[in-house]
C-alpha cells in the first residue's frame, strides 16, 4: 500500500492553467467560474469583457486557458479568421455556442480548426472534458454540437450538390427529367434532334459530373435537388423544342 502511495505521488500531475472567461452572460459566465474551480487543471480565473482585456496580463501558451462567448466575434468582418488564428497562436480555448448561434458561425470555427466548440447546455462532464482537450490541443465537440455539425456537414452535401445540378445547361436537365419519366435514350433524341448515341454521351457525362453510378442514381438526385419538383411546377422552361440542336457534345 505504500508503495502504491509513493508510486501516485509520482505521477505527473497535469498542468494548471489560469482560466480566463470572456462571456457577455454574466449569469453563464459565474456558473463557469465554478465549474473553474472544481477542475484539477484550472488554477484560478478571471472575468473578461473583452478580448482586449488579454494585453494586460503576462501569460503564455503554458499558463492560460480561454474560454470564449463566440458572440465575441465579429464573423461578418474579415478580422474575424486573423483575430482567431492570433490566439490560436498564444492560448488553448474553449467556444461556447449560444442556442441561437446561426450554422454559418459553426461552419466558420470548424474552417478556422478550433479545436473544441461546445454549446451551453453541455453536461459537466462534457465541461471537464472540453477542459482536458483543449489544453491537449486535441479536436473535441460536446453531443449537442456534434449533433449540429454531423446535420452541417449533410447539409453542405446536400447544397454543393444542388449547385452542380444548377450548373448544367437546360439541355443536361431536361435529359435528367426524361430520365425520371423513363424516357429511352431513343425518345430523348428524336424530342432534341439529336443521336441516340449523343444522348447517351450527355447520360454518361452527368453520371460522372453528379458522381453515380447508374441511371437509378440520377434519379435520386433530381428529386433530392427538387430539380424535378421544379420542371413539374415551370414546364415552359424545359419545352424540348427550345432546346434542340443545342448539344455540348
Amino acid at each position: 500500500m505504500v508503495l502504491l502511495d509513493m508510486q501516485k505521488n509520482h505521477l505527473p500531475q497535469p498542468q494548471q492553467r489560469q482560466v480566463f472567461i470572456c462571456d457577455q452572460q454574466a449569469i453563464y459566465a459565474m456558473g463557469c467560474s465554478q465549474l473553474v474551480k472544481a477542475h484539477p487543471m484550472c488554477n484560478g480565473y478571471r472575468m473578461l469583457t473583452s478580448l482586449d482585456d488579454l494585453t494586460g496580463f503576462e501569460i503564455g501558451l503554458s499558463e492560460g486557458l480561454l474560454i470564449i462567448d463566440c458572440a465575441i466575434f465579429d464573423f461578418e468582418s474579415p478580422a474575424v479568421k486573423k483575430k482567431i488564428h492570433s490566439l490560436q497562436q498564444v492560448f488553448p480555448f474553449i467556444i461556447l455556442l449560444n442556442e441561437d448561434t446561426p450554422d454559418f458561425v459553426l461552419y466558420q470555427l470548424i474552417v478556422l480548426e478550433v479545436d473544441v466548440i461546445v454549446s451551453r447546455n453541455m453536461s459537466s462532464q462534457e465541461w471537464n472534458k472540453a477542459v482536458e482537450m483543449a489544453c491537449q490541443h486535441k479536436v473535441y465537440f460536446c453531443q449537442h454540437t456534434a449533433e449540429r455539425v454531423l446535420k452541417l456537414t449533410q447539409d453542405m452535401d446536400k447544397i454543393n450538390l444542388i449547385e452542380r445540378v444548377n450548373a448544367l445547361s437546360l439541355y443536361d436537365k431536361y435529359i435528367l427529367i426524361r430520365i425520371c419519366e423513363e424516357a429511352s435514350s431513343k425518345q430523348i433524341a428524336s424530342e432534341l434532334g439529336h443521336s441516340k448515341r449523343t444522348v447517351e454521351g450527355h447520360r454518361t457525362r452527368l453520371m460522372q459530373i453528379l458522381a453515380v453510378k447508374n441511371v437509378a442514381g440520377l434519379v435520386k438526385i433530381a428529386l433530392i435537388t427538387k430539380l424535378y419538383e421544379h420542371y413539374l411546377a415551370n414546364p415552359g422552361w424545359y419545352a424540348c423544342f427550345l432546346l434542340a440542336k443545342t448539344s455540348s457534345l
